[in-house]
Formats: structure tokens, C-alpha cells, sequence
């Protein structure tokens, strides 16, 4: 394996200013400049507060229990309960087969800045994934992409139900989702790794209740030799360790909605799109009302009503059930936060682009709290360049970064130009100026004859030129059939290293590389030394 990097621009406006510690974000958030400095004010930062640590400790032990966690992840969450430990969490929502590469990559970002944090700070730093199992939308983790006509295309595993509960909650039928496995598998293509490890994957999902658990399951299987804590912010028994923190968000509940439409209006005044859309009179709370997930909203005076007055609530039953019945709550965008940081000794949280984006408008909600704003360190970004790839990016002369900042489409283009037989271009060129110079004089005459005809004139010309253009690219396109094979390298490369223009990491399946490759590769790729520099990693899988 080998790994390189260089700088990439995040097209997150807001996160690429956080990244560059440009000062024009610095009051958005506590923690600003990401630095050893800032670590060691973060552990002082922490120091002060108090945590359940025991009541944690033991809830995350029988949580990991029931995969079959490895001891360091054991050990890991014994260190919780020392109150000088703290924890780097990060979290995902449960895709199918652990979901698209960035899910990986999140959990070796985790894993690896725990470890350096550790060493730095001599304190015991834990890893920690947050599952966000609370997450009702279950069409954005129903699928995996497999490529199909140099193109990625979905995959999906429908719902046994139409409630649009929780990923926690919603049972599969496990039979169907072991087939579906198989049908996946079956378009990876066999290799020397499929049966073993499609074996494996059957028996999760044969196994596991719901996506999350078999999420949970195959996670724990990838990483836990490197101890990785894992809790799922959608598990009733978790719901119960945050009772005081929900009786305090229904309590001030008017004040976190004025942080937050204050935190999206200052954005929008320097200038940054806001990164999420304003609701007027919303809670930031879900609850759970005949199997469904809803959010609520407060009306006029202090209550609090679905959407569409579904159901409602006043304030002092939603204080009882926060109290009794925690289970039936659920956080959003701008709660979850907050509730992470409630319940963690925080060192750090690993964000992706839109995490850092919508955490910029928090600031004051965390602040409400009695809390700082946990500091914002970007998750490692990266690509995977397979055997293949490199042989590809070799013969069409491109560099990654070349396919991942301007794509492959103009150098394809180029790479035609210089190799067909014929010169169409200069030809075609020269033929629309001669008939453009020919039809002036056709105008002119049309004109003195019937001014109104002026219109008709440039329609007619556009026509002329419409049909040169077609029997133009009627040439190019016969002699393209004679470049098929050495045109396709650059589809290829597009289509593995930026899928429809967009980050690998975003789109193909992390099974698809070990179905290919087994799982030794994400072994080294967790335990080789990665600088937290901003840079993009390029992965070399040989």
C-alpha cells in the first residue's frame, strides 16, 4: 500500500473557510485553528465539568457486549469511567455493508485521532462512532451503488413497512436482506475473497433485527482490534442516560430555537449560504407516536403539536415523558449535538464538510447549556486508486488530482483531437465561416427586401449551421469507434475516482474493495500513520 496526498478544495463554502482557519469563521465557533494548544485548553475545558461516566461505562459495555466486541474495545470503555479520560467521536448513519467508503474513512480518522491525541495529551483518549440510528430516512441507507454502463446505479433493499420510524426500530425481514446481499455480491464479481466474506455477511444479516445492528456488527468485525467504542444515538436503553438534558431542551425549548435562527442569521450576514433550512416554531425534537417518528413544533401558547396538528402536547407532558419515558424522544441536526456533548467527555468531534457547516450556526445553542462548542477536526478524506486505475491513469498520462479537480471529460476530448486521422475541427470551422460570409449577403438582400425578414434570416442560418454541427459530430463520432478501447480509460477513471463528478468516498461501497482486495487492506490503511494536514489522501491498493 502506498498513500499519497495533496491539497484538494472543499466546495463547502463554510467548512473549506473552517479548514483554512480563515478569520472569517473564527467567531462561529469555540474552538478555532485547530492546534496542539487548543487540545490541551479542551482537556482543562472538560476537566471542569461532571459526567455519569459509571452510568455510560456500563451502558456501552453491554451495548458492544452483544457483538462480540474485541477486549480492547472493553478496555476502551473501562477508561470512561477515569475522570481524567476523554473520548473522539464521530458518526454516520448505518448504510448497508457499512456504506459508502467515507464511512471508513470516518472510523480510521476516529481510531487514529484518539491514538495520536493519547500520546500527545497523556491522557487515556478512547475512539468513539456514533451510530445515528435516530435517522427515519431510510431511503438514504436502503442501498449500495454498483456500476452499471460506466455509471453508478442503486442497489436498494425496500422497507418491510411504510412507518417512518427510526433505523434503530425498523425490523427487516432478515431472509430478504441475505438475498439481497447476494444479488450485491453477484455485480462486485466473484474473486478469490467472495465466498468467504459473502458468507460472513450472510450471516450478519441472517442474524441482525435491523440495518443497524448488522451496521454495528460489521463494524465491530472491521475495527475491533483497534478498540472502536460503538453507541447507537436511536437505542431505547441509550435514551435512558439522557433524561436531564432532554428536560432541559423542553424547558428552554423557545431559547434553542432563537440560538439557532440567530446562529443561520449571522452566517447569512457574513455571507455564507445557510446550511440548514429554518422551520419557524421548531422544537428540535422528534417523538415517537404510533411506531412513527414526528417532529414537533410549539404553537402559540407553549404547547407543542406535530405537523399537519397530527397530535399534541403541552409542555408539562412533555416534561413527564422526558423524565419517565425518554425512549420516546429524538434529536434533530441541532439538538444532537448538544446531547453528544451532554453525555461524552468530548476531547474532539471528526466532521465531515456538512457537519462542520451546520455546527457553525450552534455556537449559542451549545452556549445555553452551560457548554463550549466541542472542537471541529476535520475527518480524513480519501481515494482509492486500484491496480487497474494506476495502469489507467498511466496510459492516459492523468494524475489523480487531475481526475478529481477538472474530471477526465476535456482531456478525453483532447487526447481524440490529437489522434484521429483527420482534422474535422479546422474543416468544419472553415466551412461555417464561408457560409456565414455567404448568408450575409442573402441577408442583406432578404432585408432590402422585407425588413421583417431579419428574424427568419438568423433562423435560417441556426438551421444551416444546426445540420453542419450534426454531420460534424456524425464524423467524429465514426471515427470514435475506432479509439473505443483507449477512450474508455478515461470513462473508467471517472467513473471510479469521481462518480458523476462527486468524491469516490461518496458514492461506492466499501465491500466492493473487499470483495476485491479482502480485508487486510483497511488494516494497514487503519494502522499506517496519516498526517491530520487537510490534505487528500490518495490510496495505492496493490
Amino acid at each position: 500500500m502506498r498513500i499519497d496526498e495533496f491539497p484538494l478544495q472543499d466546495k463547502n463554502q463554510i467548512a473549506a473557510s473552517y479548514s483554512a482557519a480563515d478569520p472569517s469563521v473564527k467567531n462561529l465557533y469555540d474552538y478555532n485553528g485547530f492546534n496542539a494548544d487548543m487540545m490541551e485548553q479542551r482537556v482543562l475545558d472538560i476537566g471542569r465539568r461532571e459526567y455519569e461516566r459509571d452510568k455510560l461505562a456500563n451502558y456501552l459495555s453491554d451495548y458492544n457486549f452483544q457483538f462480540s466486541c474485541s477486549k480492547e474495545t472493553l478496555t476502551n470503555i473501562d477508561k470512561l469511567r477515569n475522570p481524567i479520560s476523554a473520548a473522539v467521536i464521530g458518526g454516520q448513519q448505518a448504510g448497508l455493508l457499512t456504506g459508502p467508503l467515507l464511512t471508513i474513512h470516518k472510523c480510521i480518522s476516529i481510531i487514529q485521532f484518539a491514538c495520536i491525541q493519547e500520546q500527545q495529551l497523556g491522557i487515556p483518549v478512547v475512539p468513539v462512532f456514533w451510530i445515528a440510528g435516530e435517522d427515519h430516512d431510510y431511503d438514504e441507507i436502503n442501498h449500495v451503488n454498483i456500476k452499471r454502463n460506466g455509471r453508478p446505479e442503486k442497489r436498494s433493499l425496500p422497507p418491510i413497512s411504510p412507518l417512518k420510524t427510526s433505523a434503530t426500530l425498523m425490523e427487516w425481514n432478515s431472509g430478504k436482506a441475505a438475498e439481497w446481499a447476494e444479488s450485491v455480491f453477484r455485480e462486485f464479481g466473484e474473486t478469490e475473497f467472495t465466498k468467504e466474506i459473502l458468507s460472513k455477511v450472510k450471516e450478519v444479516f441472517t442474524s441482525s433485527k435491523t440495518a443497524v445492528h448488522s451496521f454495528a456488527q460489521l463494524i465491530t468485525d472491521l475495527f475491533g482490534d483497534y478498540g472502536l467504542i460503538l453507541v447507537d444515538s436511536g437505542e431505547p436503553q441509550f435514551k435512558r442516560l439522557q433524561s436531564t438534558t432532554l428536560e432541559r431542551m423542553i424547558a428552554r425549548n423557545s431559547e434553542v430555537d432563537n440560538a439557532f435562527t440567530e446562529g443561520i442569521h449571522q452566517l447569512t450576514r457574513q455571507g455564507f449560504p445557510a446550511p440548514v433550512e429554518l422551520q419557524k416554531n421548531n422544537a428540535h425534537l422528534f417523538i415517537y407516536h404510533n411506531g412513527e417518528r414526528l417532529l414537533l413544533f410549539r404553537d402559540e401558547s407553549g404547547n407543542y403539536e406535530t405537523k399537519n396538528d397530527e397530535v399534541s402536547f403541552t409542555s408539562e407532558q412533555l416534561l413527564t415523558y422526558a423524565k419517565e419515558k425518554p425512549e420516546l424522544f429524538s434529536n434533530n441536526v441541532v439538538t444532537r449535538p448538544v446531547m453528544q456533548e451532554s453525555l461524552f467527555p468530548t476531547l474532539a468531534f471528526i466532521a465531515g464538510s456538512g457537519e462542520i457547516a451546520y455546527w457553525s450556526a450552534l455556537k449559542e445553542v451549545f452556549h445555553l447549556f452551560g457548554f463550549k462548542m466541542t472542537p471541529l477536526v476535520p475527518r480524513l478524506s480519501m481515494t482509492i486508486v486500484t491496480e487497474k486505475n494506476e495502469k489507467q491513469l498511466k496510459e492516459t498520462g492523468l494524475k489523480v488530482e487531475d481526475v478529481l479537480r477538472e474530471g477526465t471529460e476535456a482531456s478525453k476530448l483532447a487526447w481524440f483531437e490529437s489522434h484521429k486521422p483527420y482534422n474535422t475541427k479546422d474543416v468544419y470551422s472553415k466551412t461555417v465561416a464561408k457560409i456565414e460570409e455567404a448568408h450575409s449577403e442573402l441577408k442583406k438582400l432578404a432585408l432590402s427586401i422585407d425588413p421583417s425578414l431579419e428574424r427568419l434570416s438568423e433562423v435560417n442560418l441556426n438551421r444551416i449551421k444546426s445540420e453542419l454541427d450534426y454531420l460534424h459530430n456524425k464524423m467524429d463520432r465514426a471515427m470514435k469507434r475506432e479509439f473505443v478501447e483507449p477512450l474508455s480509460l478515461f470513462d473508467h477513471l471517472q467513473c471510479d475516482l469521481a462518480p458523476d463528478g462527486v468524491l469516490q468516498e461518496r458514492v461506492w461501497n466499501t465491500y466492493s474493495y473487499i470483495n476485491r482486495y479482502g480485508k487486510y487492506w483497511i488494516k494497514q490503511l487503519a494502522s499506517h500513520p496519516l498526517d491530520f494536514n487537510g490534505k487528500h489522501k490518495v490510496v495505492y491498493l496493490r
